[in-house]
């Protein structure tokens, strides 16, 4: 198996002269995505639990990391990574001006652990022609 990717256009406006230029940026294919019970099943025929047992543990694990993520904690995976909040406000000229309930989450951030990184280090990555706005819809849809 590889990584899918597809190359996408922009236009560098840093230098002196605008030049278009080429990026690769991944593209996954929902059609062959993983869900919970795959994961599940992958994890019982490697540990002593029952498929049950692991789809349990996956269910419960983002109430789990959402209560220490709302106790102000970080949340760290071992071998996986660390989930983190990432919260904003408006501009204040004293800081002492923006109180809590300014405050907002703006998102979840994951940084991946070393270790899991290493484990990826050997992927395969394959271009491939990026569907047009039809073939898109279609698989938003399903």
């Amino acid at each position: 198996m590889s990584i899918n990717y597809v190359m996408r256009k922009k236009v560098d406006k840093s230098g002196e002269e605008e030049k278009t230029l080429y990026y690769a940026a991944p593209y996954a294919l929902q059609k062959s995505g993983v869900n919970e019970q795959q994961i599940g099943n992958y994890l019982q025929e490697r540990s002593s639990l029952t498929a049950g047992d692991v789809l349990s543990t996956l269910e419960q694990l983002p109430a789990a990391i959402a209560h220490f993520l709302k106790d102000g904690r970080t949340v760290t995976i071992r071998g996986l990574g660390t989930f983190y909040p990432a919260v904003s406000s408006e501009g204040v000229e004293d800081p002492k001006k923006c109180t809590p309930d300014q405050v907002v989450l703006k998102r979840i951030c994951f940084r991946t652990d070393k270790k899991f990184l290493t484990k990826m280090a050997n992927a395969r990555f394959e271009q491939i022609s990026e569907p047009g706005p039809r073939e898109r819809k279609k698989k938003t849809t399903l």
